[in-house]
């Protein structure tokens, strides 16, 4: 839909950057019937795979927003084909380790309603794009860039660029979305604290056929080790899409001699088998950094996604980081504009997202540094194309016990459940990054359970208005509603009682006296947990509106 560039402020949001985290608050904030417009400097779109592993809690909030999950899950990798990291000299070389990627078995559903997906994220920003396309209160204009804003006393007026010209466009708040060098960021004076540079990478996306040659082997992620093709090799789709990066010191990148004539060449090297139908489809350099933008705010300009941050891809960590921070701002900016919180509650956006970034950040380096023990693997050809050499090798000085320790370090790097599911709001995370305890507790995730009503299966996450606070409340229900209808912020009640099979067992997991109620945000997170509706824990909630809402 397409709005008059002077449309009133108050009814606007201004996103800068038609990205996954762009896309996801543009929608978002349409669920509370707030307008935006997203400007997107690219003409078109890129197909360039990137990143590839959506995580539980992402596919949740995908979920909470009524995205059509057959679409998500059709171009995703199976699980059979992406359930295993491998290690070994090349692709048609002996294994010399393996490890399980993330949590994708049966039981995972027992803490999500969506285990972890692989899929290419120009698919899943299609999705996206298709639903901002149909969402009557969300535009996105291609070819329209950013290039500088004045605040006013209630709004802000952005000047953007086009091929036709230029125009200005008023807007409540603005929301950089823009990508890791964010003008936005840059022109508002925000630095980055961390480590830059830490490496320079070269990803060559490639089409082939390799179905038959991974068969004893399938999995998402091969990590070779010979010398002369040290590398990684990503599989989007072990039919026709895959990727080879190629990690090198920061002041060694070339990007001169990465013609498709040379990336064929390492293609080769990497996979050994003949491939009739093999395609060279992109080149792309990046760098690898870790970096937090100094403060996520600034008056009434917010960042998020690769704008707030740049974490090294060793974990899967940075387009889902993107996805909360859009998950829990939004909701925050509809409180704002709708009149039921104040300008308190944007505080919280930075206090509470920038400490999950730095954590995710922190756990993302770690990951990488812990790839310097994969030396150890370091399996030059003509040894491992010798059976008898490769057997000799590994005897060599306890050499296979060490093969074996280099890669079990390796675990966290590709399962971090307990970080993706587990994190808080209201305290640092200090669990196992690769074990999930679901806890009921304020600032954590509302916990997952299966509950049956007549007759339809439903996550308790189902039972969350993303709207507004809903009141799970045990089956001796107070009157909560009337309390923050009293506050005045939009709310739900859901009473588990009898109706809802599993909820008294899923009550006596988390410790919920049947009197008892969670109070939790719009953003799936708990606000208040309470025994009953006593004068006290009436308090306790009107203490813990006031302090996040003002």
């Amino acid at each position: 839909m397409a709005f008059d560039n002077n449309t009133p402020n108050d009814d606007i949001v201004l996103i800068v950057g038609g990205g996954p985290s762009g896309c996801e608050q543009a929608l978002l904030l349409a669920k509370f019937g707030i307008r935006t417009v997203i400007v997107e400097r690219l003409i078109d779109r890129s197909f360039a795979p990137k990143a590839h592993a959506m995580s539980p809690r992402t596919l949740e909030i995908c979920r909470s927003m009524g995205l059509d999950f057959d679409k998500i899950r059709a171009p995703a990798l199976s699980r059979e084909d992406g359930e295993s990291v491998f290690f070994l000299p090349r692709l048609d070389a002996p294994i010399l380790g393996k490890v399980p990627y993330e949590r994708q078995d049966d039981d995972a559903l027992e803490i999500t309603p969506t285990p972890l997906i692989n899929i290419p994220q120009p698919d899943f920003e299609e999705v996206l794009l298709e639903a901002v396309a149909n969402c009557p209160l969300t535009e996105l204009r291609r070819g329209h860039t950013w290039k500088d804003a004045q605040e006013t006393s209630d709004g802000v007026t952005s000047q953007i660029s086009t091929a036709d010209g230029s125009y200005s466009i008023d807007s409540t708040y603005v929301i950089a979305a823009d990508g890791a060098g964010s003008p936005v960021r840059q022109n508002l004076g925000i630095g980055m604290t961390g480590d830059a540079n830490v490496m320079a990478c070269m990803s060559i996306t490639f089409s082939a056929d390799l179905r038959k040659e991974v068969a004893d082997r399938p999995g998402v992620i091969y990590w070779l080790t010979d010398p002369e093709c040290n590398s990684t090799l990503l599989c989007y789709d072990p039919e026709k899409l895959w990727c080879l990066i190629c990690l090198m010191p920061y002041t060694e990148l070339d990007t001169s001699k990465y013609t498709e004539e040379h990336c064929l060449e390492l293609i080769r090297k990497a996979v050994g088998f003949e491939m009739d139908d093999l395609k060279f489809k992109f080149a792309i350099p990046w760098t690898m950094n870790s970096e937090i933008a100094e403060t996520y705010r600034k008056d009434r300009f917010f960042l998020i996604g690769d704008a707030a941050h740049r974490f090294p891809p060793s974990g899967g960590l940075g387009l889902n980081t993107g996805m909360l921070e859009g998950n829990n701002l939004a909701w925050k900016i509809a409180g704002v504009m709708k009149g039921w919180a104040t300008d308190k509650l944007l505080d919280s956006y930075e206090r509470e997202s920038l400490p999950i970034a730095t954590q995710n950040a922190d756990q993302s380096l770690a990951n990488a540094k812990r790839l310097g023990a994969l030396s150890e693997l370091s399996c030059p050809a003509e040894i491992w194309q010798s059976e008898t050499a490769f057997k000799a090798w590994l005897s060599e000085g306890g050499r296979q016990k060490r093969i074996n320790e280099a890669v079990e370090v390796q675990r966290q790097h590709f399962n971090s459940i307990g970080l993706q599911l587990g994190f808080s709001y209201s305290e640092e995370y200090t669990g196992d990054v690769e074990v999930f305890v679901p806890r009921a507790d304020v600032g954590f995730r509302m916990p997952h359970a299966w509950l049956t009503k007549d007759g339809q299966k439903m996550s308790t996450l189902d039972l969350l208005d993303p709207t507004a606070f809903t009141i799970m409340s045990g089956p001796d229900n107070g009157d909560w509603a009337a309390l923050c209808d009293e506050i005045g912020v939009p709310n739900r009640t859901v009473i588990l009682n009898d109706a809802y099979d599993g909820a008294k067992a899923w009550l006596q997991s988390i410790g919920l006296p049947k009197a008892g109620a969670l109070i939790v945000r719009p953003d799936g997170h708990i606000l208040a947990r309470v025994p009953d509706s006593s004068k006290r824990s009436l308090a306790t909630v009107k203490t813990a509106f006031a302090s996040l809402l003002g």
